[in-house]
């Protein structure tokens, strides 16, 4: 194999990674907006429930001045509270953002089967029997709207132009 040969396998390799990562990275923007849609509810009831200050659960038992561990572990859940929160929040403005563009377009249906399944945690079927469609249908306009809401939630990570 010749030097020119072998640069011109190398290039084709390094083309071949990259094209690997940048659809890792795509699938991962999609991978993650699900995920955070199936825990959407239970964020949002963490957030709520976490105690995050010492009154909370102190019941005079313990001398939570003297210890600094339990200090941080309470600060500790403060900063996942807080981080719970801003996740929750970008959701939130990402879910409306994608609600007002399916309005505009006319296709309102998509996001309501999104809201339905995951905030309302009704079944394919039961979806496709309130908005009267498929399954098929169903299931096809929440991967629609979970490839849209990643653009909202991840940016260009989600798109990898």
């Amino acid at each position: 194999m010749s030097s020119e040969e072998v640069k011109m396998l190398v290039k084709e390799v390094v083309k071949e990674i990259k094209k690997e990562e940048e659809t890792k990275k795509k699938k991962g923007a999609y991978h993650n907006t699900r995920l955070l849609m199936k825990n959407y509810n239970d964020l949002k009831l963490h957030y709520e429930k976490a105690k995050s200050e010492v009154k909370d659960i102190d019941d005079g038992t313990i001398n939570f001045k003297d210890i600094d561990e339990d200090v941080l572990y309470i600060l500790s859940i403060k900063r996942s509270r807080i981080k719970t929160l801003i996740m929750i929040s970008h959701i939130d403005v990402a879910l409306k953002a994608l609600k007002e563009k399916q309005r505009n377009v006319g296709t309102i249906e998509k996001y309501k089967a999104l809201e339905l399944y995951y905030i309302k945690n009704n079944t394919y079927e039961k979806i496709a029997e309130k908005l009267n469609c498929s399954v098929i249908s169903v299931r096809r306009w929440i991967n629609d709207m979970i490839k849209e809401m990643s653009v909202f939630l991840f940016g260009i990570e989600a798109l990898k132009i």
